[in-house]
């Protein structure tokens, strides 16, 4: 079981961990990002193991932000993922992608897309 201090150290830690990883996407060090993503992962894993449905401090934020970090984590690990098959869709992605309470494609210069046959 957790206390109220500890459970705030965890959420802070976490919220630090999320802009780490935020930056160090933008920067293209996937792998400094995916170490952020295990870190992030074990501490979460903690905190639903300290509690529980008896406990009800399970919620660790509103519906909103669950939504937002998920829809942050998936759109990085795609972009994690994209990086090695195709390195300058990855890159323009990372500049033109942005997360938060709304996310938004604005790339830098107006972008054609077209299909190869």
């Amino acid at each position: 079981m957790l206390d109220e201090e500890a459970k705030a150290r965890y959420r802070r830690r976490l919220e630090q961990l999320d802009d780490a990883i935020d930056r160090a996407t933008a920067s293209g060090d996937d792998d400094v990002a995916a170490g952020y993503d295990r870190e992030r992962a074990a501490l979460l894993d903690e905190l639903r193991r300290a509690a529980g449905l008896g406990g009800r401090t399970r919620r660790l934020g509103d519906e909103a932000e669950r939504a937002r970090k998920a829809v942050t984590a998936r759109i990085r690990d795609t972009l994690r993922k994209l990086g090695p098959l195709h390195p300058e869709l990855a890159a323009h992605l990372r500049a033109s992608v942005s997360t938060g309470s709304a996310c938004g494609y604005r790339p830098e210069q107006p972008v054609s897309w077209q299909l190869s046959t």
